[in-house]
């Protein structure tokens, strides 16, 4: 193979856009090594990618700088449990950093049908620890976003038109003014329940 077969072959820009395994990759650093113009075509592969990635560029939303560093600051919150301080549960939520927290509050033998804890009530907030052995049934909410993440056990949960199960670490956000229900699987669930006030 000729080195200008080996440019026209298409393997410098899979090179360039890291599609090719390790041992080709070698390959190529190998052939630009021994052959100027492949290096040199691969120098002009690669500045014509920057050019293009320069010219389509899209600056995020400012908000989403916001939205990150809020994640972020959530995400260090749970790691340290501070009970005055609580952070917010989202699909992020590491659910055994909540287990930790509540699990002296979950009793050895579950005999209640329903035990609910809150942990936090402020005006923007309710954050509570659901110990369910009933289903809940329908309802839906106008004014407050709820959400739970499930600690311990299995249920089925119903959301407008959509049916899904939910085990340790499972997590849904209820859309407001949509129907919806939970049913137990296990013999109880362990949640945490979050109604944020819109």
């Amino acid at each position: 193979m000729t080195t200008q077969e080996y440019i026209d072959s298409g393997i410098i820009q899979d090179y360039s856009m890291g599609m090719l395994t390790p041992d080709e990759m070698s390959g190529v650093e190998v052939m630009c090594d021994l052959h100027p113009e492949i290096k040199t075509e691969l120098r002009r592969i690669e500045a014509r990618l920057a050019k293009y990635a320069e010219e389509h560029s899209v600056d995020p939303p400012a908000e989403l700088k916001d939205s990150i560093w809020a994640t972020l600051q959530n995400v260090n919150k749970e790691k340290a449990m501070d009970p005055n301080d609580l952070p917010f549960i989202n699909k992020f939520t590491d659910h055994t950093h909540w287990m930790d927290f509540v699990r002296s509050r979950i009793p050895k033998e579950v005999t209640e049908d329903r035990v609910i804890t809150v942990l936090q009530h402020n005006s923007l907030v309710t954050q509570m620890l659901v110990i369910s052995k009933t289903d809940f049934d329908n309802e839906e909410h106008e004014h407050e976003m709820e959400s739970f993440v499930i600690l311990e056990g299995e249920c089925e949960c119903t959301v407008g038109d959509n049916v899904f199960r939910l085990g340790p670490g499972g997590f849904t956000e209820i859309p407001l003014h949509t129907p919806h229900s939970v049913r137990m699987i296990s013999p109880y669930v362990v949640a945490i329940l979050q109604r944020v006030a819109i």
